[in-house]
């Protein structure tokens, strides 16, 4: 997925001279194809994530197209003033990479790690927010930042997880990428599409996809109408990430009827050094945890 997205950046800024790329102090290679291709579309801030912002916002009422990268702990996180107030009030379309989130610098500790992102922006007017989870996912979100009025903030996880889109798509809409045979389906987004999918398959369930959490798309309901159950996985806080939109969207459309499950981020940080899998077994998200705990909902 790093790979497409270094190719999509450098394709922008040969498409149109406009379009800026503020780093802080982070990316490198990720950057080495628009350092080739236009030099002079691209700049390192440094260790200065709020001036970064306050920069891009300024760019932007200059009519340029800014791009803002850093790690999901520090954009949006540490950032969340400057985005609020320079780039959402004025209503910029500032496009926001928020690199690293959920656990995977878990070597790192807590202050790298980042799960509350999507709950801190869900409540911020004029800001779109993407959770792809493969290279194709990545593409329309990114092209649908691109043409958007508003700032957009695409979360990027896990980005050597297996690729799990198996067609083109045409927009950010939830999607299938796996249908089973029950009355069960697993509703994840971001780095965790790929694990759900695989257990999906191997438990005969169905997977949507929701590559776009705001907007939110009301259709999820009936999408959903035909299982009995819905079980949210995602990399994110079980407070105001999938689960919790869903669970919104569903109560507004007057939908009693789901049985709805998370299985997402605890409510604590994690408490020791280890590999991205041990930091999600913390959490009770690995690969294995997942499957046993998903059967044992299904019993």
């Amino acid at each position: 997925m790093r790979t497409r997205l270094s190719s999509l950046i450098a394709e922008s800024a040969v498409a149109d001279p406009n379009f800026i790329v503020l780093s802080g102090d982070h990316g490198y290679m990720l950057f080495d194809k628009i350092r080739q291709v236009r030099p002079q579309q691209f700049l390192n801030v440094g260790i200065a994530e709020q001036l970064m912002v306050s920069l891009a916002a300024g760019l932007g009422r200059q009519g340029f197209r800014p791009l803002i990268y850093g790690l999901a702990a520090f954009v949006p996180i540490r950032v969340l003033e400057q985005i609020k107030i320079d780039i959402c009030f004025s209503r910029l379309p500032v496009i926001i990479l928020g690199d690293g989130a959920g656990l995977v610098y878990s070597t790192l500790g807590a202050s790298h790690q980042c799960g509350e992102d999507i709950a801190c922006l869900r409540p911020i007017p004029n800001i779109n927010i993407y959770s792809p989870c493969d290279a194709m996912e990545l593409e329309i979100c990114f092209q649908e930042a691109l043409a958007s009025v508003d700032a957009s903030y695409i979360r990027i996880g896990k980005s050597d997880r297996p690729p799990v889109v198996e067609h083109a798509l045409l927009n950010t809409s939830p999607h299938f990428v796996r249908k089973g045979r029950g009355n069960v389906c697993l509703a994840t987004t971001g780095s965790m599409v790929s694990p759900s999918a695989m257990i999906a398959q191997e438990l005969g369930l169905s997977c949507l996809s929701v590559p776009r959490l705001k907007p939110f798309e009301d259709k999820v309901g009936s999408m959903l109408k035909p299982f009995k159950t819905v079980i949210v996985v995602e990399e994110h806080s079980q407070h105001g990430g999938l689960a919790s939109t869903l669970l919104e969207s569903l109560a507004s459309s007057g939908e009693r009827r789901l049985k709805v499950h998370s299985l997402g981020l605890e409510a604590r940080f994690t408490e020791r050094c280890g590999s991205y899998q041990f930091a999600l077994s913390e959490h009770g998200l690995s690969a294995t945890q997942l499957r046993k705990r998903i059967k044992g909902l299904l019993k």
